[in-house]
């Protein structure tokens, strides 16, 4: 008997992409989608399913939230958070609200798999710990580990000053500005500004 999995991803191309891998497979089938995140909370209140693949950055809730209604509400089918989002940014919060697993999107397909399968066969998948980046408060926010320099240069960043006019604002040298520049980066788990400030969009004031 197969495996009947929900997947919930906004993107078609991501939702293609996991129909056509799960329907090569002989023991999993894809029984529901969902692209926003109060359908992919109905499905997983009403479809009889194994296992929910769930994206964290869906429109309208985001997974960390739909994972929280779910388990407040006595429900246990079973969750694996799949995200372009660094693993280190969520896996602490999501293992303590309920999830399973996670598997980053930069993993491979056979990776996937064997999350997928690991969670249906009652275990964890959790990638392991990167204890260098920042850890996020009890409401899953990656800022909250920011030191209160580190969180002053953020503000400039997010607000596209320079790395001069924040050394200026800050009084402090430019190249210590760009060494908490990077720090921010590493802690984060992203790779730009352009990420920095996306990441900040999706988790509000820090």
């Amino acid at each position: 008997m197969k495996s009947r999995l929900i997947i919930a991803d906004d993107h078609e191309v991501v939702r293609q992409g996991l129909r056509d891998l799960l329907g090569r497979t002989p023991d999993l089938e894809v029984v529901a989608e969902a692209r926003d995140g109060p359908e992919a909370e109905r499905l997983a209140r009403a479809s009889a399913a194994d296992l929910l693949l769930l994206d964290l950055a869906l429109p309208g809730a985001n997974g960390v939230r739909i994972l929280e209604h779910l388990r407040a509400d006595g429900i246990h089918l079973p969750v694996l958070l799949f995200s372009m989002y660094p693993a280190s940014q969520y896996v602490d919060h999501a293992r303590k609200v309920g999830a399973q697993g996670f598997v980053g999107k930069s993993e491979s397909s056979q990776a996937l798999l064997h999350g997928i399968r690991e969670v249906l066969a009652g275990r964890e998948a959790f990638p392991a710990r990167e204890s260098a980046r920042s850890e996020p408060g009890p409401d899953g926010n990656p800022f909250a580990g920011l030191s209160r320099r580190e969180g002053e240069v953020l503000r400039g960043l997010l607000l596209g000053h320079s790395l001069q006019r924040i050394a200026e604002d800050l009084r402090i040298g430019a190249k210590s500005v760009t060494t908490y520049r990077r720090r921010l980066l590493d802690k984060l788990g992203v790779r730009s500004n352009v990420e920095l400030a996306a990441l900040a969009a999706r988790h509000g004031p820090f």
